[in-house]
């Protein structure tokens, strides 16, 4: 890939991948209201409608402060039946109503308000140009400070199974980083349970270096009931974690106090190679437990 080839991608990727650009349908309940968890806090939200995506299933959405729980900031929302976006167009202003739960979030009662001018762009450009890596590949060593304030390497974790995946500790929204962590989570249990081998290890790095010290990083673990023997996180120069999580197709950048991001999840096999990408937040548990279970019997 030449110069000018990088330089294009990855500003598509900067412009498009906004916070998990996966295209399958969000697998929800049909979200009528007697169907509604009882844990569920509403918000009324106003903003712009960017993108429709998923056949109507997903909708990328530049909305104002939300006061009380996020700042304004782009995202692709789940809606749990396409007639809410029904006759919408990008560039619509919309109104409507956030419903969050511990473990997920949708939106519903979208309504157009107005129509709104092209916005100029405010993204922060993407300025590290990397190779994007394929299965297969050996993944290249990137130094972190875990949750304890020790150095950790990748490198360290050749002959183990590794699985990755990037947040940052405030990540409000529950399909994002919380889902991710929440899935690591359940697959560290399963491991535990289905398997006397113990060549695994699952880290959870962070690219807000400036914000997740070690120190918040222990106090955001517990909340996960995570085994520093088996689950790290971890943190590290922004550079590095731009170039790792850019070989694998990840796009960060601030929008206000928090960042704007895509998703990946990304397997290493105990030789040290790529052995898989999931590149949105759809993923299940077994399924990566699966991977890690390959990845444990991979050979040099």
């Amino acid at each position: 890939m030449n110069q000018t080839h990088k330089l294009m991608h990855l500003a598509f990727m900067a412009v498009t991948v906004i916070l998990a650009g996966c295209e399958r349908r969000p697998e929800h309940s049909s979200g009528s209201p007697s169907e509604f968890p009882t844990n569920v806090t509403s918000y009324q939200v106003k903003g712009v409608l960017k993108e429709i995506r998923a056949a109507g299933w997903k909708a990328l959405i530049a909305h104002e402060d939300i006061p009380g729980y996020m700042e304004a900031m782009t995202m692709q929302l789940d809606v749990r039946d396409t007639n809410e976006l029904r006759n919408l167009q990008p560039g619509d202003q919309i109104a409507f109503r956030m419903l969050v739960t511990d473990t997920d979030g949708w939106i519903d009662q979208v309504r157009k308000t107005g129509v709104s001018a092209p916005p100029s762009s405010t993204i922060t450009p993407v300025t590290s140009l990397v190779e994007e890596l394929e299965v297969g590949a050996p993944v290249p060593d990137c130094i972190l400070t875990n949750q304890l304030g020790q150095d950790l390497r990748l490198s360290d974790f050749k002959g183990r199974a590794l699985a990755f995946t990037f947040i940052f500790t405030r990540c409000p929204f529950p399909t994002f980083c919380p889902r991710m962590n929440n899935n690591l989570g359940s697959v560290q249990r399963r491991l535990m349970e289905a398997t006397t081998r113990t060549n695994w290890h699952l880290i959870s790095i962070s690219f807000d270096p400036e914000f997740d010290t070690p120190a918040r990083l222990a106090a955001y673990a517990q909340g996960y009931q995570y085994d520093p023997a088996h689950w790290s996180f971890a943190t590290g120069k922004s550079e590095d974690i731009r170039k790792l999580g850019g070989a694998f197709g990840l796009a960060f950048w601030r929008e206000g106090a928090l960042f704007n991001h895509n998703v990946r999840t990304v397997v290493v096999d105990a030789a040290g190679r790529v052995q898989k990408i999931f590149a949105d937040n759809e993923w299940k548990p077994d399924e990566l437990a699966k991977e890690m279970q390959k990845a444990m019997e991979a050979k040099p």
